[in-house]
């Protein structure tokens, strides 16, 4: 059923451009350029990210199966099925599921755009990388940053 036009889309739950990087699963459902939607499987002990900001895009994470933690600013939060997390992009903040099993979760990013980096990340494009980061702000921070 996936239909996508300028304005909407409709995707089945079995539908969406996946793509696999460090271990995860990321399956892109809507790209727009207000939003990205994706369907994130954090793989068992995935690290997460460096502490980082983006002040080119908000985050939310809306929980759907396992548990995540989440690390915004010096608060550390163990996300569960239902909860969610609201993060500006320029707060510095993190993830990662240290936990024994995998963690599926909705991220969503507004504006739209940062699927380009899970695809240079997929591809090991360096180039691309540094290219979409910059456009983002995307960068780690320090943990008192």
């Amino acid at each position: 059923m996936q239909r996508t036009d300028t304005d909407h889309a409709l995707v089945s739950p079995d539908e969406g451009e996946t793509i696999e990087a460090a271990g995860n699963r990321i399956t892109i459902k809507v790209a727009s350029p207000g939003h990205l939607v994706c369907d994130y499987l954090a793989a068992p002990r995935f690290a997460g990210p460096p502490v980082h900001v983006h002040p080119g895009f908000d985050e939310t994470y809306v929980m759907l199966e396992g548990r995540l933690e989440v690390v915004i600013r010096d608060e550390r939060s163990e996300l569960v099925p239902g909860a969610v997390a609201y993060v500006s992009g320029a707060v510095p903040h993190t993830f990662s599921n240290p936990y024994d099993q995998p963690a599926r979760f909705l991220s969503i990013c507004a504006p739209g755009g940062f699927e380009h980096f899970f695809r240079a990340v997929a591809s090991r494009d360096q180039d691309a990388i540094a290219v979409i980061s910059e456009r983002f702000g995307y960068k780690a921070v320090d943990r008192a940053g």
